[in-house]
Order: C-alpha cells, then sequence, then structure tokens
C-alpha cells in the first residue's frame, strides 16, 4: 500500500494527515505575545502582578539571580504551553536600557507519536519600574509596633543584641512574602538596650515569642490610637517591652531560699544548679518557684583553686589560681570525686564556700 501523503506538503503523512513537520507547525508547543512588558520593584525586586505584587522568597544573592526569577514569574502568566510535559526556557540575546531581547525556548512533543523537539520564538521584554507596597511603607516611616528590649537592672550586653537582632533578622525573613508588612522599619541602640520598629503587629508578636522563650524575659504591652478611618475604626500602634532577667548564664541566684548557680537560660526554663545539695533542675515561669528568684551574684564571684592536698579525715587544701592564696575547706564541701592537682571552681557567698560545678552546660 502506498503511503498516505501530508495533505499540506506533500511528504509521508504521520498523524492525522500531516507529516511530523506540519503537524508541529499546526500544534505549536508554546503561544506568547512578541512583547512583554514587566513591572518590578526599584528596592526590593518584587514583580506586580494581577492585584498585588510577588515577592522574591527567599530573597535573591546576586542581580542575575534577581533577574531570572522576575523573568520566571512574568513567563509563568504569560507563555501558554500545549501541555503538560512542555518544558520552558528563556536565554537573554540582550539587554540594551530597558529593554531585553529574548528567546523564550519549549522543549516537548506535540503529539505522543511524535518525537520531541525544540521551539523557539523571539521576545521583547520592557521593564518598568515602581516601588512596591512593602518598600512604599518601609521607606514612608509606617510601623504598626515598637518592640523595646531593656533587662532588669543591668543595660543589655552586646551578646544579647546580637542574638536578639538575628533572631529578629530570621523571623523578618520567614515572613517575607507572606506579609506585606514584614519589615522593620528602624533599629535605634540605647544606652539601657534596643528598639525596633516592626511593620507589622504579627509579626512582632511572632518576634517577642521567640525573645521571650529564649531568654525567659518579663513582657507587657501597651497600646496607642494613631489614627481613625472613615468608618470610625481605630487603628492602634503597640508597644511591646520585653525586660530580660539580671541574671545571666553562670550567675548566682536564691530559688526558694536556696543558693543556685544558673546553668542555661532559654527554650522556656532556666536550669541551676543547688550549691547546698549539688541537684540540678529547671524551673519555668509559671512554676510557683519562679517568683522566688532573686539575684545574688555575678558569674565574676567565682574563683579557680588548684587542689594541692588532701587526705582522710583532713580539711583540703586549695591555692587561689590569681592570688596563690591557700585556704582549708572540709572534704564534704566538695566533689568526692576530686584529686589533688584537680582545677576547681568556687563562689563564696555570705562568707559560705560553695564548690561549682565542673561541666556547667
Amino acid at each position: 500500500m502506498m503511503p498516505v501523503p501530508c495533505y499540506v506538503c506533500g511528504a509521508e503523512a504521520v498523524v492525522g494527515g500531516l507529516c511530523a513537520s506540519c503537524y508541529n507547525d499546526a500544534h505549536p508547543l508554546l503561544a506568547v505575545d512578541p512583547r512583554l512588558v514587566i513591572t518590578v520593584c526599584r528596592h526590593c525586586g518584587a514583580v506586580k502582578i494581577p492585584g498585588g505584587w510577588q515577592q522574591l522568597v527567599p530573597p535573591p544573592k546576586t542581580d542575575s539571580e534577581r533577574l531570572d526569577r522576575q523573568l520566571q514569574i512574568l513567563l509563568a502568566r504569560s507563555v501558554s504551553v500545549l501541555n503538560s510535559s512542555v518544558t520552558l526556557g528563556l536565554e537573554i540575546d540582550s539587554h540594551l536600557d530597558s529593554t531585553l531581547r529574548t528567546s523564550v525556548i519549549a522543549r516537548g512533543r506535540s503529539h505522543e507519536a511524535l518525537p520531541e523537539h525544540e521551539e523557539r520564538v523571539p521576545v521583547e521584554i520592557r521593564v518598568m519600574y515602581g516601588t512596591c507596597q512593602t518598600c512604599s511603607l518601609a521607606r514612608g516611616g509606617y510601623h504598626e509596633a515598637i518592640l523595646q528590649i531593656r533587662a532588669d537592672g543591668r543595660s543589655v550586653t552586646q551578646d544579647e543584641i546580637d542574638e536578639i537582632r538575628g533572631i529578629v533578622l530570621n523571623r523578618t525573613y520567614s515572613e517575607h512574602g507572606h506579609d506585606a508588612k514584614a519589615f522593620v522599619q528602624q533599629v535605634a541602640e540605647t544606652k539601657h538596650g534596643i528598639d525596633f520598629h516592626v511593620g507589622s503587629q504579627h509579626l512582632s508578636r511572632l518576634i517577642a515569642d521567640e525573645i521571650q522563650s529564649t531568654f525567659l524575659a518579663e513582657r507587657k504591652e501597651n497600646y496607642k490610637l494613631i489614627t481613625q478611618d472613615r468608618t470610625g475604626r481605630r487603628k492602634y500602634r503597640v508597644t511591646i517591652l520585653l525586660r530580660l532577667p539580671r541574671y545571666h548564664r553562670g550567675d548566682f541566684i536564691t530559688v526558694a531560699g536556696h543558693p543556685c548557680q544558673v546553668l542555661s537560660i532559654g527554650n522556656g526554663v532556666l536550669r541551676c544548679f543547688d550549691l547546698v545539695d549539688r541537684s540540678r533542675f529547671s524551673v519555668s515561669p509559671k512554676s510557683s518557684k519562679w517568683r522566688t528568684i532573686e539575684y545574688l551574684a555575678s558569674s565574676s564571684e567565682s574563683r579557680e583553686y588548684s587542689v594541692i592536698s588532701q587526705g582522710y579525715g583532713q580539711p583540703t587544701h586549695l591555692m587561689d589560681s590569681q592570688t596563690f592564696e591557700i585556704i582549708e575547706v572540709e572534704p564534704e564541701l566538695l566533689d568526692p570525686s576530686i584529686r589533688v592537682g584537680d582545677i576547681v571552681r568556687a563562689v563564696t557567698i555570705d562568707n559560705r564556700f560553695y564548690s561549682l560545678p565542673s561541666e556547667p552546660e
């Protein structure tokens, strides 16, 4: 039997009375306007889409990555493909001022009986610039919350400020693209602590929750009326005060009257070492013991000693590593595992000697 010719070009027909070439011409893999316009935020690179702006999440690290992701957003909304198996690509042929000359590339099959092939369509893309809602609010000084970090009876340390800045950065980063007001408009360090002006109340509470849990801070919230819309609805700005405890890791406190050393602070609990019975325990702000906590002394009050002699039924002799002063200590006040030559840390509070844990965590 003679092969059926293609009714367009006369070559051997393969599918529906057409040869592979004519069938592919009649069923293109993609459809796209030869001229497209993209509007991007000049500050953060967000792409304007119907109904708003699409943020680049996570934020791009380089200019080339930013442009690539912007164009992918444009193609996803501007290019139609023949079927779901078609893959798209883009090549930039030239970039002059605000005009990109590109080639949109599609690869796939127009029919399951035909081999995969590639199609290229030249597209000119005009880039326009604007300012997205997030950047407009941030640059205009807008903020719905003020987050104030202070400490009880002391200044906030630089290490604490650095850790808090990290929490703010990570939380803001995770909310970027989900909340148009997820930005920190202003950061101000004072001699007492640090303040953050936060665009979103939702974000400010996420940040406050993590700082409160990490440092076991006391929390207070105040509201101030800032405006009222035409319908009479009032809008408030919240100020969240987080007051860090006076003590740090390694400091000395009393818990229910027991002198203790702070082993760690975080994850909603305070871990302590009882200086009298040498037990370890945890206490949370929900515990009845929490209100009994009082500050005793800084970790700097502790001293390092060398064990220079010990004997059965005799006091152990320790030498201060800084002053070389030798003191006598009853054996029961020390860890029973210590030996001559060991190094121990201890603290004297109210004229009483307490040895400290060798590994305070």
